[in-house]
């Protein structure tokens, strides 16, 4: 298995396992389905034994558990984990929403390539290495055009290959240093974004010919959902240039995205009134203005 168990079994949250070492409130597990903070994923958060867990290290590719408070058991107890499952769904669906942004990016800009990732508790943050000039129209086309990849219920799926196979595809986005989290023994863990005609299980729809076209294959080691439609609302909120030929859009998912939309919702219709015209007469009024 290449990259973290988290990762690999993301829809796993409950597990028992032995201590295997503490020092402190730090603690090793012989298992774990935490995801040590990698790769702009942040950690998981959730429970060893009773105890909160208020961090997870990734260390030499081990996950290093930091407690609350130390903990009573000893190396060679069993303990009953649990993994908060909304903090690491929200993980990822926002994680599977990256790279849903990313292959919009590519066609829309025409060039781009995944530069960096910030999950955070409310926005999400992606970098893409670009000189194309995005403007608030570009803006609005990203946002549509994620959503309907949602709305299209893509497969997603990973698996691993050999690192030597990732330099060759040029269909694999797949960065030496930035993605190093993703590599394990001489090999990487790709995620994809299977083709819209693809079912759930990798196969081509009833009547469907031809080779598939993937939306996105990316080396990454973070979390994902198994379809895009699992990701929910997403909106795009607005970019930013950080640093030369670095574009970052940031969006929110879930519950912030519904706030945004709701925001933007009721901005429009004070705009319909005010001016006394209709949703889709408004940029014509606001020139003439």
């Amino acid at each position: 298995m290449t990259g973290q168990r988290a990762a690999a079994e993301p829809y796993a949250t409950r597990f028992e396992t032995e201590v295997t070492s503490i020092d402190g409130r730090r603690v090793w597990l012989e298992r774990s389905h935490f995801y040590g903070a990698s790769g702009g994923q942040p950690a998981d958060r959730g429970t060893v034994g009773d105890i909160a867990v208020t961090d997870v290290e990734l260390v030499d590719g081990e996950q290093v558990h930091v407690l609350a408070e130390e903990p009573s058991f000893r190396p060679g107890h069993r303990v009953l984990c649990s993994v908060d499952w909304s903090f690491r769904m929200y993980c990822m669906r926002a994680h599977t929403a990256s790279h849903i942004l990313a292959g919009a990016a590519r066609r829309l800009l025409e060039e781009g390539s995944y530069a960096g990732l910030d999950i955070g508790p409310e926005t999400v943050r992606v970098d893409l290495e670009t000189n194309a000039t995005v403007d608030d129209e570009t803006l609005i086309e990203l946002d549509e055009t994620v959503n309907r990849v949602i709305w299209e219920s893509r497969p997603v799926s990973w698996d691993d290959v050999p690192i030597s196979e990732a330099r060759e595809r040029d269909s694999i986005a797949y960065d030496v240093e930035a993605d190093a989290g993703a590599v394990e023994k001489g090999r990487v863990r790709v995620v994809t974004i299977e083709d819209e005609n693809d079912n759930r299980n990798g196969n081509r729809l009833s009547g469907m010919t031809g080779p598939t076209d993937p939306w996105d294959v990316t080396a990454c080691g973070g979390t994902h959902v198994r379809n895009t439609r699992e990701v929910g609302p997403v909106t795009v909120l607005g970019h930013s240039s950080p640093s030369e030929g670095v574009c970052r859009i940031e969006f929110a998912v879930g519950p912030q995205a519904i706030n945004r939309r709701t925001a933007e919702k009721r901005a429009a219709f004070a705009a319909t009134a005010a001016l006394d015209v209709d949703l889709e007469d408004v940029s014509d009024e606001l020139e003439r203005a």
